[in-house]
């Protein structure tokens, strides 16, 4: 009778072929033990006397290799050896960790959150580490960190093969390419993450300077770009005082949210004590100024030649040739040395 153990192995073989040679081999295996009787002799089997004669199983051990040979060949698959070593080398193969090492780019906003992704499979026992290339700094190793900068987290669920690097409060600096590893028998595995800091900046439309009549409605219009997320608020300053909510002194601002974020400032029956320095800014951006003149029809004139006359005498004063020319008038005032 063949064992259990060999039916078993064969078994395994027929199944790992395909399940299309499964009724052959269960058809042979019948046939076989309807002829086991009589495909061994006694006299054929050393020391044999009979069906009993000769050592114990030997009789059995033949049709093993008998059965296994036919049955393989039946099924059509390897010889088992090949198929055990090759499963072997299949499970190797499976238990090896393997990295998604695809490049990644990730825009995140001045002051937002980043997450840098490094999705790991089979990972086993090994961990997974965090580098900054700008300066090859070690960030983390598994959960555990290895900065004094509490921005950085390394975020992993049980059970996940993704190991995200979290960094809260981007700022200009965190701007560069990280690296996750994996370090394995044959070598790294390693995938590039770069973060881009996109900085939205301000600018008000017009000159640096904005000259506007008494009694007229001050205008200006702020834009804010590069910014991924839309800001939900816009402040206006006039000088150093916010002036978004002063209503009952004729400030209205509109802020209309979008890929370029428009504000617009409207002050009405402006005054000498609207002129100053306006300020447009919001959370995470770069500011934008301009100046405001309010006067009068003749004094706007008076008022620009006076700074145009003003910012010439400095610059004349500032130059290499005004220099001079202030030594040799201050020379000849003090008329010519005395005679000895």
């Amino acid at each position: 009778m063949v064992p259990a153990l060999t039916l078993a192995l064969v078994a395994a073989l027929a199944a790992a072929a395909g399940g299309g040679n499964v009724a052959a081999y269960h058809e042979h295996l019948r046939r076989i033990r309807r002829s086991s009787v009589v495909a061994v002799e006694p006299s054929e089997v050393a020391g044999g006397t009979g069906g009993t004669g000769g050592p114990p199983g030997t009789a059995d051990m033949v049709l093993d290799e008998v059965d296994v040979a036919q049955m393989a060949e039946m099924a059509e698959v390897p010889a088992w050896r090949d198929l055990w070593y090759g499963s072997l080398d299949a499970l190797h193969i499976l238990r090896e960790p393997t990295i998604n090492n695809t490049q990644e780019d990730v825009l995140v906003q001045l002051g937002a959150v980043a997450f840098l992704h490094c999705p790991v499979r089979n990972l086993g026992e090994r961990g997974v580490s965090w580098v900054r290339r700008r300066d090859w700094h070690i960030i983390s190793s598994g959960v555990l960190m290895y900065t004094n900068d509490e921005r950085f987290q390394v975020l992993h669920s049980e059970g996940s093969d993704d190991w995200i690097l979290q960094i809260k409060y981007v700022q200009k600096r965190d701007n560069g390419t990280y690296e996750c590893q994996v370090s394995t028998g044959s070598g790294t595995l390693s995938r590039l993450v770069h973060l881009h800091i996109a900085v939205p900046e301000a600018f008000i439309l017009g000159a640096d300077e904005h000259h506007v009549d008494a009694g007229s409605t001050i205008n200006l219009v702020c834009i804010i770009e590069k910014s991924p997320v839309p800001p939900q608020y816009v402040f206006w300053y006039h000088n150093a005082r916010m002036i978004n909510y002063d209503a009952a002194r004729g400030v209205t601002v509109v802020t209309e949210p979008g890929p370029k974020t428009q504000s617009t400032l409207a002050i009405r029956a402006a005054g000498p004590q609207h002129s100053g320095n306006y300020t447009c800014c919001a959370a995470n951006t770069e500011p934008a100024h301009i100046y405001v003149f309010v006067s009068e029809g003749s004094d706007k004139m008076a008022a620009t030649l006076s700074r145009n006359t003003n910012a010439s005498q400095q610059a004349a004063a500032a130059s290499p040739s005004a220099l001079l020319l202030l030594g040799a008038a201050a020379v000849l005032a003090r008329g010519p040395p005395p005679r000895r």
